[in-house]
């Protein structure tokens, strides 16, 4: 078993329970496909609506797109575990907790081992079962292995793996992204843009920046905020409403999904993910990597990411907290600067697709010779 483990030559076959585009789809499709860059064999399993199966099969990751509800759901279990078989395949990694089940099924069955990374704060007992069986889970944070651990899964069976961006290897591509966006808005080409890219929902807190966007806009009267994310709810039509109460429904733009996220990113001067919970935050790995300035709340795994002062600013959940940081950025073009430089070598240092693959495959090893 050591030399297969050292050849780096596993069949590796993924199962996700949800194919949108949020933060552990997004990780799963990066990981798939490095994996695959690296050698392995990849097939990954996934609902077929959404954006996922589209962005795996155009980056060429093997796709069983299936249903996982309901009878059809069966259906997909019995036809996974013929192929498990058939193909022979060496591990199963699941992200999510439907698919989780699925993968505890999966590795009673055909007696494979099973890896899971816990994306979220769960205390479902699909992970202390798999712990129980001896099988490694991965956590996207401190601040979720932590959780696992108050929740009685053996510390010595979770391991943390942070999430990676291939926005890393970004370099100068959308220079021109600042004075194309401000136009595709028609926005004065000197305005101040703030970006918040998430689901407009009431975790990732868009209320809070509205709430401090007045106190920002007596500063800087030229600011203006994108909420780059899916606005399918009705808290998007609350948020949009209490815009209009506070006056500042001319300085947001709700963008709604987006393909050019990168694009958008490099376009504004300020990247904030004010979240209620957050367990890792992608998106501000993701501003990181593009050289930007991030201002998070102190929550989850926020703090193990942005380095107050260092690599962005740290506030509270407060409006002021909130509007104060936001003033300092957009007074200050030196700190923006440094920030943003200091934010962009720790992610090219510690957040490759290489690195978090070269974790994953430890973790494999592990279970595998478990």
């Amino acid at each position: 078993m050591q030399a297969h483990a050292s050849a780096k030559r596993w069949r590796i076959l993924q199962l996700v329970s949800s194919s949108a585009i949020s933060g552990a789809e997004k990780h799963l499709a990066l990981l798939s496909k490095t994996l695959q860059q690296q050698g392995h064999h990849v097939v990954t399993v996934c609902p077929p609506q959404g954006w996922l199966p589209r962005e795996l099969q155009q980056a060429g990751v093997h796709t069983l797109p299936s249903p996982m509800h309901g009878a059809r759901g069966i259906v997909t279990f019995w036809r996974l575990v013929r192929y498990v078989h058939k193909q022979h395949v060496d591990i199963i990694h699941t992200h999510l907790t439907r698919a989780t089940y699925y993968g505890l099924l999966l590795g009673l069955v055909t007696r494979k081992p099973v890896v899971s990374t816990v994306h979220v704060f769960t205390s479902d007992p699909a992970y202390r079962w798999l712990s129980r069986r001896g099988y490694p889970l991965i956590a996207v944070s401190e601040a979720v292995k932590h959780w696992l651990i108050d929740y009685g899964v053996p510390a010595g069976i979770v391991q943390t793996v942070y999430n990676a961006t291939d926005f890393v290897s970004l370099n100068g591509e959308y220079s021109c992204a600042p004075l194309e966006v401000r136009r595709e808005f028609g926005l004065p080409e000197d305005s101040k843009l703030i970006g918040l890219f998430a689901k407009v929902s009431p975790i990732k807190g868009h209320d809070l920046l509205l709430e401090a966007l007045p106190t920002v806009l007596r500063l800087h009267p030229n600011t203006h905020v994108l909420f780059v994310g899916s606005t399918e709810s009705k808290f998007a039509q609350h948020t949009w409403q209490r815009a209009k109460e506070l006056g500042v429904h001319h300085h947001v733009t709700f963008t709604g999904l987006r393909a050019d996220v990168a694009r958008l990113m490099q376009a504004v001067d300020v990247v904030t993910l004010p979240s209620r919970s957050e367990t890792f935050g992608l998106v501000v790995l993701e501003a990181m990597a593009l050289g930007k300035p991030v201002v998070a709340t102190r929550t989850g795994g926020l703090p193990e990411l942005v380095r107050d002062r260092e690599t962005g600013i740290l506030v509270d959940f407060t409006t002021t907290s909130l509007a104060h940081a936001l003033n300092e950025l957009l007074t200050s073009a030196d700190l923006r600067r440094r920030l943003g430089q200091s934010a962009r070598s720790f992610a090219q240092q510690y957040y490759t697709p290489e690195r978090m693959v070269r974790l994953v495959e430890s973790v494999y090893a592990r279970a595998l010779n478990a």
